[in-house]
């Protein structure tokens, strides 16, 4: 399974730690072998939550695993569609190379801001606090941005400092290497220039001043990232007290 990790053992602020399988990240769970689903099994899968568009979901729909609850939460929306689609962007970097910061840093930002990603994430939180067996695995495409700014809210609800949240988020470097090498590959047919090359790299570069896009958007908007938090996604002190009794020890 590409880009799979379990957030359990990362340690919080106050010296509790994450409990192991529990809360899986992933790159979409679509071909999985043999092997894929009897690890699932063995982590006690009891829920996927999709964070990709209606147009990824259709044209590459999860696996289906007996006994899993799936439950399909469009972080993006259908106006941004495109914006999930590697064509999409391969086309927009070959044109403009010089975009590609600026809009990873845009999308990012519209994580914290827009109605689509807020009442996605809310729901994510929700169901995270209402879980209360098995391990929930939350993915997207590659498992790096959607997936990375869900997998940042729900360990900063959970005392993680913001060193170890990065942490986390660097370790999909090494998938994104594979995905690289796949479309550098692919890329001969548009002949790519150096720049659009370069530009290609920057594409499947984690950069943790994306994720700091969306915090510092969330705190533009609301104040704070703990209002962010409270009045945008609107979980209420009880549901974040019991995360920390369900994923915390």
């Amino acid at each position: 399974m590409k880009n799979f990790r379990d957030l359990g053992g990362i340690k919080t602020a106050c010296g509790k730690t994450v409990r192991k399988n529990r809360l899986l990240r992933a790159a979409q769970p679509v071909g999985l072998s043999a092997e894929d689903v009897k690890k699932l099994r063995e982590y006690d899968l009891k829920f996927i939550v999709d964070f990709r568009t209606h147009h990824e979901v259709t044209n590459e729909p999860v696996d289906e695993i007996e006994g899993v609850t799936y439950t399909h939460i469009d972080i993006m929306g259908e106006n941004a569609a495109q914006a999930a689609d590697p064509n999409y962007w391969m086309k927009l970097f070959l044109k403009n190379p010089k975009n590609v910061v600026d809009e990873f840093t845009k999308t990012y930002q519209e994580f914290a801001a827009s109605p689509s990603s807020i009442a996605g994430y809310s729901a994510f939180i929700k169901a995270c606090a209402a879980a209360n067996e098995g391990a929930t695995l939350f993915h997207c495409a590659a498992g790096r941005d959607r997936t990375g700014f869900a997998a940042a809210i729900i360990l900063k609800l959970l005392n993680v400092s913001d060193e170890n949240i990065y942490e986390d988020y660097q370790k999909t470097k090494a998938y994104q290497a594979e995905v690289h090498a796949y479309w550098v590959a692919r890329s001969k047919e548009y002949g790519l220039t150096d720049e659009q090359a370069e530009a290609l790299e920057i594409v499947f570069h984690v950069n943790n001043a994306y994720l700091q896009a969306a915090y510092n958007s969330a705190e533009e908007i609301y104040g704070s990232f703990e209002n962010y938090v409270t009045q945008g996604l609107k979980i209420r002190d009880e549901e974040i007290k019991r995360l920390r009794e369900i994923y915390l020890e």
